[in-house]
């Protein structure tokens, strides 16, 4: 019997998470089902307004200037999960060797929009030096924020720290209570979990029921997402299968 791996991915969870935990509308509306890419349809051209005027779309864009579009998403990709965990415009700019005047002009863009989601960064980051709110920073499966004790020196760390919790942890519970749920029906396939990574599941078996157990987990996946956090943004999936680490997505 001829064996394979699948690796199972959720896809951009911690992103999903910050727009259900922020309530931001407009992060929700573009991360539903059928609205595509997030940063090619939706990110790009609030953080670059010239796009619309200069090229009328993004795709447009793309296919006009690939080598253009393609640093301008790896940018905004940046200033997102930059954001994420804390980071600010010099340290991004930094990372991206742009301006930090640049760097500033994407940040400002991308939260003059998603004005919810820059109050709920300023809240958690508050809470994380807070201890009267400290309740905010438990994420939907009751996993605490923990910190060392605050002090003028890593105040900052801090704040960083807490931002990245609920995203991460959230993301990783997930799949983590999926991997439970579904071991025994993943055994009568014949398959075994050998490794969960933060956002993904790693499973070996049979090649013959291969594509089915990749559907059912992304399935299962989905469902653990909407039972924790709700129907307002869909936790999507993804798998790829091979016969080594090499082959997997």
């Amino acid at each position: 019997m001829s064996l394979t791996l699948i690796n199972v991915d959720l896809s951009q969870a911690e992103l999903r998470t910050m727009a259900v935990l922020s309530g931001d509308t407009w992060m929700i509306n573009a991360l539903q089902a059928g609205q595509g890419d997030f940063f090619d349809n939706h990110l790009m051209p609030i953080a670059y307004p010239w796009i619309k005027l200069d090229y009328g779309t993004v795709e447009e864009f793309k296919r006009q200037c690939p080598v253009i579009h393609k640093e301008s998403r790896v940018k905004v990709k940046s200033v997102q999960y930059g954001l994420a965990f804390g980071r600010e415009a010099p340290a991004i700019a930094k990372e991206l060797k742009m301006s930090t005047r640049d760097a500033q002009y994407i940040i400002t863009n991308y939260l003059t929009t998603a004005h919810s989601f820059a109050q709920w960064r300023q809240d958690v980051m508050e809470a994380a030096v807070t201890p009267s709110k400290r309740d905010l920073l438990i994420n939907p499966f009751g996993r605490k924020f923990q910190s060392e004790i605050i002090t003028s020196k890593n105040k900052n760390n801090v704040k960083r720290e807490a931002l990245a919790f609920l995203p991460q942890s959230t993301s990783s519970d997930i799949c983590l209570a999926t991997a439970i749920r579904i071991n025994k029906d993943l055994q009568a396939y014949g398959f075994h979990i050998f490794n969960i990574v933060h956002d993904a599941i790693m499973v070996e078996g049979p090649e013959e029921y291969a594509v089915e157990v990749g559907n059912y987990i992304v399935q299962e996946l989905g469902y653990t997402g909407k039972q924790v956090m709700g129907d307002t943004v869909p936790f999507l999936a993804e798998f790829s299968i091979g016969n080594s680490w090499a082959d997997l997505d």
